[in-house]
């Protein structure tokens, strides 16, 4: 790995390490309003459904940008959450949790990519924040696939009831065939969800993900669609992006 692939790499760990467990923001947003209403047992289920709506999707397959390359994208998932009865007993509105996101990436040398992401959450007042560093193990090759791992790191800026912030690695195995990219691929995440203005102890999450899903190259634009799995939640997602 080359001094390059190591300092863009550093760069995007040190950022989402930072977001993660850093400066404090002021919540501008309600929702979940009911949470301090919950017992012990059911915010720890809540918390389970908190950490798969909030996480980073990435929605892109093994395949590194051009040198020096920029990718903006919006996209837009649905989250069907685990434990109905609580999500909506802590008033978070429909257990079929609409996730819009913006992202930008901007290519390094050495097969790196760096991003940003920000998205939000149905009704649940949650507003994330996130960091995305990507490194290509492996450039696809006429038989071999392309192989990239991918952490990130994601916290909540908007909720005044909830503070939420994950931290996620992921292995991405994509082979090009044509136009169309396939990808699968395979981690986890990290969450930490606190409550604010309760009583109830703060719950850590550690969840699995399963993910697949397919990018198209259009002459202008790039069309992506994604079904994953993160613990008992399952989001199908879809994004419309644009490289440079």
């Amino acid at each position: 790995m080359t001094r390059k692939r190591l300092s863009a790499l550093c760069l995007s760990a040190c950022a989402s390490v930072s977001l993660w467990g850093g400066v404090a923001t002021p919540a501008v947003a309600s929702g979940l309003d009911d949470v301090k209403k919950l017992s012990q047992e059911a915010f720890a289920k809540l918390a389970k459904d908190l950490a798969a709506v909030a996480a980073i999707r990435a929605l892109s397959p093994a395949v590194s940008l051009n040198l020096l390359g920029v990718d903006v994208s919006a996209e837009i998932g649905v989250a069907n959450v685990a434990s109905g009865e609580v999500w909506r007993n802590a008033g978070g509105g429909s257990t079929a949790v609409i996730i819009p996101r913006l992202n930008i990436y901007k290519a390094f040398s050495g097969g790196s990519d760096i991003g940003l992401s920000l998205g939000a959450a149905g009704s649940s007042g949650l507003t994330t924040l996130g960091v995305i560093g990507r490194y290509q193990v492996l450039a696809p090759a006429t038989i071999s696939p392309g192989v990239y791992v991918r952490f990130s790191g994601n916290r909540d800026i908007g909720s005044s009831t909830v503070d939420v912030r994950s931290l996620g690695l992921d292995l991405v195995v994509a082979k090009p065939i044509g136009f169309i990219t396939p990808y699968i691929g395979a981690g986890g995440t990290r969450t930490d969800t606190k409550p604010l203005g309760s009583s109830l102890s703060a719950v850590s999450t550690t969840s699995g993900r399963l993910f697949a899903g397919f990018d198209t190259n259009l002459p202008f634009a790039t069309l992506s669609a994604e079904a994953e799995k993160i613990g008992d939640v399952t989001t199908v997602s879809t994004k419309l992006g644009f490289k440079f």
